[in-house]
């Protein structure tokens, strides 16, 4: 056990080390080596793609399927490397932000700001773009793997960020943060558990989807802000696009503030549909839902 963990250390400080270039370069080969179109990610990316875009033919299915785990894995490999160049010079990664006034603008309403990071693009950057702003607290699930854990929590803490659990205090110090006019950063098609979040319609397929955007904003009309790191191609860095959630929002029910939050991420996802991580299994946990794709 002690050689494996050191052999996963090492192999974290390499990727530090590798430039953009390199860890998208190596992503294409793992992609090659370990995820076939037998392996299980290429199966659940197939079939979401399958049934959110029913028109299309195989071959777009099976296209898209598989470039995405090339994006996928890229998001993993670079992170390291973005993690640690972030700490002293985050702009390096950055090609352009599109409509960055509207982070600045948020921030000057003084109700703080809920930040809409999505599994698109370079997720790890958007969360450090987002904590370069303003002082960020987020949410995240602590990983079974210490050493990996370790690691992925500095990583995030790069520009600032306070990190909270997925849990009751965790939610806690999300609304303490709002109260003192801080950010906070949710990932809006993270799958609830069964019964905890509403069904609503992903590409005009039912989903279970988290309310706690709802929760938290609704009451002061927190700004929403949507970020999506769109990576370029040969290690060119990345374009920021960022966006505000429609004011509508706060005067709709649960039900259908998560079908407007959902159109939202749709209309991101179609920037570049390969860069949304289709082979997370988005559609379990479903209420008055009989069939389950990923049998």
């Amino acid at each position: 056990m002690m050689i494996i963990n050191l052999i996963q250390k090492i192999c974290l400080i390499l990727l530090s080390f590798c430039g953009l270039r390199i860890t998208h370069g190596l992503a294409n080969i793992i992609a090659i080596i370990f995820f076939s179109r037998k392996s299980k990610k290429y199966s659940v990316a197939y079939k979401n793609l399958s049934i959110c875009f029913p028109d299309k033919p195989h071959s777009w299915v099976d296209n898209i399927a598989y470039e995405s785990l090339k994006e996928y894995i890229k998001s993993i490999l670079e992170a390291p490397y973005i993690w640690r160049v972030s700490k002293k010079q985050i702009d390096v990664f950055i090609n352009k932000i599109y409509a960055e006034d509207i982070i600045d603008n948020a921030i000057k309403e003084n109700k703080g700001v809920i930040f809409m990071t999505p599994h698109h693009g370079s997720w790890e950057l958007s969360g450090l773009v987002a904590a370069s702003k303003i002082n960020t607290y987020t949410m995240v699930k602590p990983l079974r793997n210490k050493i990996l854990n370790r690691f992925v929590l500095s990583g995030r803490k790069a520009k600032g960020s306070i990190l909270v659990e997925t849990n009751n205090a965790g939610v806690k110090s999300l609304l303490k943060a709002l109260k003192n006019k801080n950010g906070i950063g949710i990932l809006p098609d993270h799958t609830p558990k069964i019964n905890q979040g509403v069904m609503s319609n992903f590409f005009n397929v039912p989903v279970n989807t988290n309310t706690l955007i709802h929760k938290l904003s609704k009451k002061n009309k927190v700004p929403i802000i949507y970020i999506f790191s769109e990576r370029l191609s040969w290690g060119r860095g990345f374009n920021i696009h960022v966006g505000l959630v429609d004011q509508l929002f706060y005067d709709l029910d649960e039900v259908k503030a998560a079908g407007l939050l959902n159109k939202t991420l749709e209309g991101l996802v179609m920037r570049n549909i390969t860069q949304y991580q289709w082979s997370y299994e988005r559609f379990r946990n479903r209420s008055g839902v009989k069939e389950s794709i990923y049998n």
